[in-house]
């Protein structure tokens, strides 16, 4: 009994503290650790930048092409590649990826899908191959009673802008 008395002022102090603490506007805390390990975070995730797609490279005489009713605009016949020419624009597809130039021959901008003509997004590729492979075997069986419209794309090249700035300087020389 003597060292449960020895301990008595100890609780009573511990009594004390703990009652001054819950009337004031202090707090009063007891942290306990009790050892348990903490979980490390995980590793970061690294994912590789795909490269980039190859360029697209379109041949120098521009392809034929048919206006396919079902799709509401033109699509190129006799190219390995899948171009359709709306509006004024060209897109043609190739790697994945729809591509958009405002002239034949003129420099290749991807598009993303949200960025495409309702037109051309409205039918999925296989239905574009479908639908162009229908109308290309009605133009080629009768090319020269051929009932439907036909576009042939125009070339333009940057050579032509360099060649008419030197015309104009030789111009303004005079």
């Amino acid at each position: 009994m003597n060292s449960f008395m020895s301990r008595i002022p100890l609780l009573l102090a511990v009594a004390l503290v703990a009652a001054t603490a819950s009337t004031s506007n202090a707090g009063f805390n007891v942290n306990v650790d009790i050892g348990l390990p903490t979980p490390a975070p995980p590793p970061p995730v690294y994912r590789p930048v795909p490269p980039p797609p190859p360029p697209v490279t379109l041949p120098d005489t521009p392809p034929q092409f048919v206006f396919v009713p079902d799709l509401g605009y033109y699509v190129a016949v006799g190219t390995p590649y899948d171009m359709a020419y709306i509006g004024r624009d060209y897109f043609i597809y190739s790697n994945g990826f729809w591509y958009r130039t405002s002239y034949y021959g003129g420099p290749l901008v991807r598009v993303e899908r949200r960025m495409m003509p309702p037109l051309l997004v409205r039918h999925n590729l296989r239905d574009f191959r479908r639908f162009r492979e229908v109308e290309f075997r009605r133009y080629d069986r009768d090319r020269d009673h051929y009932r439907g419209q036909i576009h042939r794309p125009e070339v333009r090249r940057e050579e032509r802008r360099e060649e008419r700035h030197e015309d104009r300087r030789e111009w303004e020389r005079r």
